[in-house]
């Protein structure tokens, strides 16, 4: 008997997976994903959100004290701390779908086409054996 519902299920569930991984989202919602930085003692804070871009920087009003040069190696600090907690949890959400698991489901997909599609042909094969046998009865 072939079973179309769960080569269905399965071909839709794996569609998904793919279409996960060419997004790029790997499982997870871009706009959840997002790293913050800080440097001088928290007086200056920054965000990174989806894409690698700055979504905001905040500045506490006693670094306007600070030189332009120190303010900006601050500045420098936070902006790559906030990137590299960012691109960390990127790559975590993109290996929420692994490769292997991706290649496991297309695999069991390919199984249960070929055994379907087998039974449907030895199905095919058996009635026209027994269309011939009557035709060679009958004839």
């Amino acid at each position: 008997m072939v079973n179309l519902t769960e080569l269905d299920r399965m071909l839709t569930e794996t569609r998904g997976l793919l279409s996960q991984v060419r997004s790029g989202k790997g499982g997870a919602s871009q706009e959840a994903v997002e790293g913050q930085g800080s440097a001088a003692d928290g007086r200056i804070r920054v965000v990174a959100g989806a894409g690698g871009e700055i979504t905001s920087i905040e500045l506490d009003p006693r670094v306007m004290r600070m030189s332009s040069q120190e303010l900006a190696e601050h500045l420098v600090e936070a902006v790559n701390q906030a990137l590299r907690e960012l691109r960390a949890q990127v790559t975590t959400a993109e290996t929420a779908i692994a490769p292997e698991v991706l290649a496991q489901r297309l695999a069991e997909v390919q199984d249960q086409g070929l055994r379907q599609m087998t039974m449907f042909v030895e199905g095919l094969r058996d009635a026209m054996t027994q269309l011939g046998q009557r035709a060679d009865r009958s004839g």
